[in-house]
């Protein structure tokens, strides 16, 4: 059996069978680009004669897989049996070559052949236990990162709405059938939800006062902003303080509806019924309607991390348990409240100034979000309905945020109220008034609501 060689279709075959011991998609495909785009070094001299031995030529490198493979597996599952005898082996492997050199020279190469065929039974090379699926194109795979990974299986795995159900109940937890647990020990009760829908074709067109809306419509994805120690074993402790520091926080001022931490734990803050804190002057529009001041109509997610435009990905910044138990979690208020996926945005795309009429007053996640991993669409391509319905504009610190570049959803709102000018026969910053007045009605009617329903809730009960 000649040496492996990384473009050799064998090589290849050997590392898919050590990657079917590896349970997680985004793990395996990690393993895959790693063992399959490694340099590999020459074979020179006595040891190019051991590669021809058949197993014990290729114990070296099955060494190598063992060890790369036992870093993707759970620690508590332990090492399978196929794996530790193939360690074990390589670790007598000056013993075997002696064995195999020796029975070369009494027996001749055919019983070296025989001894090599009865050691493969036991190795892993001969059959890794099949996942039960079929096996993707290895080079497809090394180009794929995580995250990447998480939105594949997405696609083919995702729950349709019917699907996602609560399972069990218990103390201070919930478990849904796709998978997401919430812990329920830290929820508490904040405003009632009350807020209105409004029509931004024509805009002016304002609801009734009757017309108020109580279930949310809508996420609105936060980061905490919080100060983070590196994501390492040896700060545990640390890491588990500033999470619980965050949690009670957010509840003692009601920040947001679910906060989810630094190893992936889903925690309800404020239950679905209640208004949480979390998206102070906001907008975003959803086909035909415009919700403003998005707190009372939206739920509010929070990743417990810190953003940073174009690092907001990675162990040290929101990592994949955070991003797995995101997608989950964005399942199951989806199917319970029949959220469209339209209405699932990031604070920095939402946030408004009515101030100074600027976009952007907080800039978490005006880009770097990771919808598609999320099973959403990028809301990049989303129009801006605060620009091209109601005349707000932004600044350099607004573009700088998103990496100093205008997305297609700002040019696209941009377009859209040059056309909207030029068919009234307005210049943009004629337009810009006459749409101003527009949002200064919706936001008085949303903004008297809020303040009602902040009062209601603050009167002591008769």
């Amino acid at each position: 059996m000649p040496e492996f060689n990384r473009k050799d279709p064998t090589y290849t075959r050997t590392v898919d069978r050590y990657s079917r011991y590896i349970s997680s998609p985004g793990k395996r495909l990690k393993f895959l680009r790693a063992m399959l785009n490694a340099p590999k070094e020459p074979v020179r001299g006595w040891r190019l004669w051991l590669t021809r031995i058949p197993f014990l030529g290729s114990l070296r490198e099955r060494a190598a897989l063992v060890v790369e493979v036992s870093r993707y597996l759970p620690v508590e599952n332990g090492i399978p049996p196929a794996l530790r005898l193939t360690a074990l082996l390589y670790r007598m492997r000056v013993a075997l070559y002696a064995a195999a050199f020796l029975f070369a020279f009494s027996f001749g190469a055919g019983a070296v052949y025989v001894i090599g065929r009865i050691s493969s039974v036991f190795s892993v090379s001969t059959e890794a236990k099949e996942m039960g699926s079929a096996r993707p194109e290895s080079g497809k795979l090394a180009n794929m990162d995580a995250v990447d990974a998480i939105s594949a299986v997405g696609s083919k795995a995702g729950l349709p709405p019917e699907k996602v159900w609560l399972a069990e109940s218990g103390g201070g937890y919930e478990f849904y059938s796709n998978g997401a647990r919430i812990l329920t020990e830290m929820e508490t009760a904040g405003d009632a939800r009350r807020f209105y829908q409004f029509d931004a074709d024509p805009a002016h067109e304002l609801p009734s006062a009757s017309a108020i809306m109580s279930k949310p419509v809508g996420i609105v994805f936060h980061i905490s902003e919080s100060d983070i120690v590196p994501f390492t074993d040896r700060n545990n402790s640390s890491l588990k303080h500033a999470s619980r520091g965050l949690l009670e926080y957010s509840r003692d001022h009601r920040l947001y509806n679910y906060v989810i931490d630094r190893f992936g734990r889903t925690y309800r803050v404020v239950r679905d019924e209640f208004a949480a804190s979390h998206a102070g002057n906001s907008l975003w529009g959803v086909g035909k309607n415009v919700y403003i001041s998005l707190s009372a109509s939206f739920i509010g997610v929070c990743f417990e991390g810190k953003y940073e435009p174009g690092q907001a990905v990675g162990p040290d910044a929101i990592n994949e348990p955070q991003i797995i138990a995101a997608r989950m979690l964005t399942a199951v208020l989806r199917s319970k409240y029949g959220i469209e996926d339209a209405a699932c945005v990031t604070h920095g795309l939402v946030s408004i100034n009515p101030s100074n009429k600027l976009m952007g007053y907080h800039t978490d996640w005006v880009a770097g979000f990771p919808f598609e991993a999320m099973g959403l669409t990028n809301k990049s391509a989303s129009e801006l309905a605060a620009v091209s319905k109601f005349g707000f504009t932004y600044d350099q610190a607004y573009l700088a945020a998103a990496g100093g570049t205008r997305w297609p959803g700002l040019q696209q709102a941009e377009s859209r109220l040059k056309e909207s000018a030029a068919k009234k026969g307005l210049n943009v910053e004629q337009e810009r008034v006459v749409l101003w007045s527009n949002f200064q009605r919706a936001y008085g009617m949303q903004h008297s609501l809020d303040k009602e329903r902040t009062r209601m809730e603050s009167e002591p009960a008769e």
